[in-house]
């Protein structure tokens, strides 16, 4: 069997996440064959931070923001595409599968021509009178070539021919997994971790960069895109219940979907040994990148200091993926004048520092279900987290509670939950016993590739309906 996963922007350039489950799902399936596409708005200028393993056979990199404008040796028709395009934008109803027939017609074929032609020239010049004749007319121009630019480069990004099409996302990822599907045949499996179309909503709403009157129809954009996947695909897995509620809203079949929880090595990190320590130490392990409440977890640490003066922060993870959010973090520690309080590693084995911590703190402001709760857990570290993806359902486990959940922002409250852990010993033994024990019964590793791997056969076999 050959297997295709295709990500957007992660494996194997980041590290944790997506990347890491990427990982473990190559590793631990030594008999299947995995190609992996990456997809991304650049040429990543940094080392894998993976090792590949042997039956990883090839990545292949696509870009999303690289035009060729050679006129495509593909027979197709400009002018009926503009015309598609055209239909879809007037269409009240049934748009996806509207666009999935459009989506069949050009997989994986050579499109950014089409972007050069008149009758695309004069289909925007169409779309500007009708809809923006108040704004600037170079604004707008430039507005529909980012939202087309990727797009195209994603259809024609087409992956090489696989047995099953592994998407992580219903954004770019899939729409090369879909002219994969199309052109090569093959099964299509997608994976949400988060709910990609709420993400990019939440992360457009907020945009100081986009003006507000085109803010809508990116978003139903990545609505299209999201529910014509999910129309599409053979298989949807998400990682926990509360985000098939997201996916039914877009009209997703609820006779192709499936919950398959993430899993880490338990024995691994149930075996890290706790090292005498002086103070209590809290870490937030992750990417210093805006979505994980840096920011938040710093204020929060600001409180706790009065506190439980003996405590250190340790905020472990790259911090060169958004530098001017790590400058925005460095300046807050130093304001605060946290500085010989607050440690940040950089990219490190976090395994070589559980050991050191008292407690595991996630700030996020979005999260599917991480990793890093569950493997904290494993290592007797109780949590406190944000109500965001299945963090909570996790720390308030009704088989044993293992941490406590604020809202995001919420520093306050976030300050006062870590300071009765540091106070508390018997509640903080209580929910470090409890974690261990929740993670060894439901999210091992062995799990997650036991029924990914039953997954892959049956879909291959056309019995995926059993499930």
């Amino acid at each position: 069997m050959r297997v295709c996963i295709l990500v957007e922007g992660t494996y194997p350039y980041i590290t944790g996440g997506v990347s890491s489950w990427v990982q473990m799902l190559i590793e631990n399936m030594p008999d299947i064959e995995f190609d992996v596409v990456h997809l991304a708005p650049w040429r990543w200028n940094r080392p894998f931070s993976y090792k590949m393993p042997k039956n990883l056979k090839r990545i292949y990199e696509y870009l999303l923001f690289s035009c060729d404008f050679s006129r495509s040796k593909d027979s197709l028709n400009e002018q009926e595409i503009v015309d598609n395009v055209r239909q879809l934008i007037a269409l009240k109803e049934d748009r996806s599968h509207f666009f999935a027939r459009v989506l069949r017609s050009v997989a994986g074929k050579h499109l950014d021509w089409v972007l050069q032609e008149r009758s695309f020239w004069n289909f925007i010049t169409e779309i500007y009178e009708k809809y923006f004749p108040q704004e600037g007319f170079t604004g707008f121009y430039w507005t529909v070539i980012g939202f087309m630019v990727p797009i195209l480069s994603a259809i024609q990004s087409l992956p090489p021919k696989a047995d099953v099409y592994h998407a992580t996302t219903t954004g770019y990822a899939s729409l090369s997994a879909l002219s994969g599907k199309y052109v090569h045949g093959g099964k299509l499996i997608v994976t949400e971790h988060g709910i990609y179309h709420r993400e990019r909503e939440i992360e457009i709403t907020k945009s100081s960069s986009v003006p507000e009157v085109y803010k809508k129809p990116w978003i139903e954009i990545f609505r299209l895109i999201s529910e014509t996947v999910y129309m599409e695909c053979d298989v949807l897995t998400t990682l926990f219940e509360k985000n098939q509620l997201f996916q039914l809203e877009l009209n997703a079949d609820f006779g192709k979907m499936r919950v398959i929880p993430n899993g880490i090595d338990v024995e691994k990190f149930s075996k890290i040994q706790r090292t005498e320590h002086d103070g209590f130490n809290i870490a937030i392990v992750g990417r210093v990148v805006p979505i994980k409440g840096i920011t938040t977890g710093i204020k929060a640490f600001d409180i706790v200091i009065k506190e439980v003066p003996n405590s250190k922060l340790y905020i472990i993870g790259p911090t060169d993926e958004d530098e001017d959010y790590y400058s925005k973090c460095v300046g807050l520690v130093r304001r605060l004048g946290l500085e010989d309080k607050v440690v940040f590693t950089s990219r490190a084995d976090v395994s070589k520092y559980y050991g050191m911590m008292d407690v595991l703190l996630i700030s996020s402001v979005s999260e599917g279900q991480p990793l890093v709760q569950l493997e904290a857990m494993a290592c007797g570290l109780p949590t406190v987290v944000t109500n965001v993806g299945n963090c909570a359902e996790i720390a308030l486990d009704p088989d044993g509670q293992s941490g406590f959940v604020v809202e995001p922002g919420d520093y306050v409250s976030m300050a006062e939950k870590l300071i009765l852990l540091a106070k508390d010993k018997s509640l903080w033994k209580t929910f470090s016993e409890n974690g261990k024990r929740i993670v060894k019964e439901k999210y091992t590793l062995q799990r997650m590739i036991e029924a990914y791997r039953e997954l892959y056969t049956e879909v291959v076999k056309g019995g995926w309906n059993r499930f």
